[in-house]
C-alpha cells in the first residue's frame, strides 16, 4: 500500500511540474500512425522508468542504515535531476525560495559572491562590488577548492551557497586558486549584510569635455529608475558624453536589461531569446519615447560582464550606439525562468530558453568581443578591485569638496580637509575618456566651415 502511495504522490508531483512549467500542451495537427506508435513507444518507457525510481525509493527507505523521509529522497532527486542539466538549473526548498527573493530585493547576509559549477569546480562569476568577497580580493574565474577546510569537489551550488552563508559577524576561510595558476591560498574573511546599491560612482570624470561616469553593478527592479536619475543629474550638470561602466556585472534581471537598453536606443530589436517551447521565443524591441539624448557613449566590460549586462552590451554594439572597451564578455547566453512547485512553495530555476544579440548571434560560452581590447595585469586587476570599493566614498568626498569650495573664504588657510587623490589609474575608463575626448575633437573639425 506504501509503494501505491508513492507511485502516486510522485506521478502527481511530476504533472504538476509539467503543467505550470509549460502552461500548455499544443497537440500535433495532423499526427499519422507512425508518430502514434513513437508517442506509445515512450510513454510506455517512462513509465517503466518510474517504476524502476519507485523501487529506489522503497530499496532506500526499507534498507538505508538510518531512517530516511521520502520527502528527503524527492528533494535530493530533484536536485540531482536539474544539477544534470547545466550550471545554472536548480532546484528551490521553501527556505531556498525566501532567500532568493530578498537576495533580488538588492540585500542580504553573506560574502556576495556569484558562483557556478564548471568543469566540476566551484568557480566565481563574479564578486558583488564592496561585499566582503571583493574586498578581500576574490576575483572573477577564481576556483574555491574548500571552504572553511572542506573540499568543494562534487558540492552542489545550493550546498556551496549554504557554506558560504552564515551568522553576520562570523568568519570564513576559502580556499582559492586564481585563474591561470595553480598555487591555493586561503582567504579569510567577514560575513556582512550585502548591500546591492546598482547604480553607483556617477560623476562628471572630466570638467573640460564634461565626460560622464556610472557604473551599473547590478540589475533590480528599480536599477533603470536610479540610473534615470543618474543621468538627469549627470545632464544638468552639462554632460556631452557617457562612460557606462558594467564591469563585474553579473547581471539580474532580463526585463530591466531590456529596459536599459531601451534608454540608448530608439528603435530596433534588443534581444530576443528561443527555447525548445514555443511560449519561450520572445523579441524585445526598443521605443523612441524614453530615449536618451544621442550622446558619445563607451561600455566597459570585463569577464565579471555576464547574462543581462551583455544584453545590454549586445544591443549597443550591433546598433552601433556605442563603442565596447575592456575585454571579452563571461558568457551566458541562457534564460534560466522561476517555476512555482507545490503550490508556489517550492520552484524549479530551469533555463528554459538562450538568448540572442540584435544580430542573430547567441554568445552561451563564447562572450562578446569588445571593439578596442584594453587587457589588465593580474596586480592590476587587484588594483582596480579596491578602487571600485571606493568609488562611492570618493564621489561623495568630490560632493563635500564643491561644498567647501563655494565657502572657501570661511575656511582658514591651512585647515583643508581634502585628500590627496588616490594614486590609482583605471587604464580602462583612462582609454575611455581618451576616446571621447578624440569624439568631440573630431565633431568639432568636421562642424567647422
Amino acid at each position: 500500500m506504501k509503494t501505491r502511495v508513492y507511485v502516486l504522490l510522485f506521478c502527481i508531483t511530476l504533472l504538476s511540474v509539467r503543467t505550470v512549467s509549460f502552461g500548455q500542451d499544443k497537440p500535433l495537427e495532423k499526427p499519422n500512425a507512425e508518430v502514434k506508435e513513437k508517442a506509445k513507444e515512450t510513454k510506455e518507457d517512462i513509465y517503466e522508468e518510474f517504476e524502476e525510481f519507485i523501487k529506489v525509493i522503497k530499496e532506500l527507505q526499507d534498507k538505508y542504515v538510518d531512517e530516511i523521509n521520502v520527502n528527503t529522497i524527492l528533494t535530493n532527486a530533484y536536485r540531482g535531476m536539474l544539477s544534470g542539466l547545466d550550471p545554472y538549473s536548480q532546484y528551490f526548498s521553501s527556505e531556498e525560495l525566501e532567500d532568493l527573493k530578498i537576495e533580488t530585493e538588492g540585500e542580504f547576509e553573506g560574502l556576495g559572491i556569484e558562483v557556478i559549477i564548471r568543469e566540476g569546480l566551484l568557480t566565481v562569476i563574479t564578486p558583488i562590488i564592496d561585499s566582503p568577497a571583493f574586498k578581500a580580493g576574490i576575483l572573477v574565474g577564481d576556483r574555491i577548492i574548500k571552504i572553511d577546510g572542506e573540499f568543494t569537489e562534487n558540492m552542489s551550488v545550493r550546498d556551496a551557497i549554504k557554506k558560504l552563508r552564515g551568522k553576520l559577524g562570523t568568519t570564513i576561510t576559502l580556499t582559492v586558486v586564481h585563474e591561470g595558476d595553480t598555487v591555493p591560498f586561503d582567504i579569510t574573511m567577514e560575513r556582512a549584510t550585502i548591500h546591492v546599491k546598482s547604480i553607483r560612482g556617477a560623476r562628471i570624470v572630466d570638467d573640460d569635455y564634461k565626460i560622464g561616469y556610472l557604473a551599473v553593478t547590478n540589475f533590480q527592479e528599480n536599477t533603470t529608475k536610479d540610473m534615470d536619475v543618474a543621468v538627469q543629474d549627470l545632464l544638468k550638470k552639462g554632460m556631452k558624453s557617457l562612460v557606462l561602466d558594467l564591469r563585474f556585472n553579473p547581471g539580474g534581471l532580463l526585463n530591466i536589461a531590456v529596459d536599459m537598453a531601451d534608454k540608448f536606443l530608439e528603435r530596433g530589436l534588443i534581444v530576443s531569446t528561443k527555447g525548445r517551447d514555443t511560449t519561450q521565443n520572445y523579441t524585445y524591441r526598443a521605443r523612441k519615447q524614453g530615449t536618451y539624448p544621442k550622446f558619445p557613449l563607451v561600455v566597459l566590460v570585463n569577464n565579471g560582464s555576464a547574462s543581462a549586462s551583455e544584453i545590454v552590451a549586445g544591443a549597443i554594439k550591433d546598433h552601433k550606439r556605442g563603442l565596447l572597451l575592456g575585454i571579452k564578455t563571461f558568457g551566458k547566453g541562457s534564460v534560466q525562468s522561476l517555476i512555482p512547485v507545490w503550490d508556489g512553495k517550492t520552484a524549479l530555476k530551469l533555463t528554459t530558453a538562450r538568448y540572442y544579440t540584435p544580430s542573430g548571434v547567441c554568445i552561451h560560452e563564447k562572450g562578446i568581443e569588445p571593439h578596442i581590447k584594453v587587457p589588465l595585469s593580474f596586480a592590476e586587476t587587484k588594483a582596480l578591485h579596491e578602487h571600485l570599493s571606493m568609488i562611492d566614498r570618493d564621489t561623495k568626498t568630490n560632493d563635500v569638496r564643491e561644498g567647501e569650495s563655494k565657502e572657501k573664504e570661511a575656511v582658514p588657510q591651512g585647515s583643508s580637509v581634502r585628500k590627496e587623490k588616490s594614486s590609482y589609474i583605471d587604464v580602462q575608463l583612462e582609454r575611455a575618456i581618451d576616446i571621447l575626448k578624440g569624439i568631440e575633437v573630431y565633431a568639432k573639425g568636421s562642424n567647422t566651415p
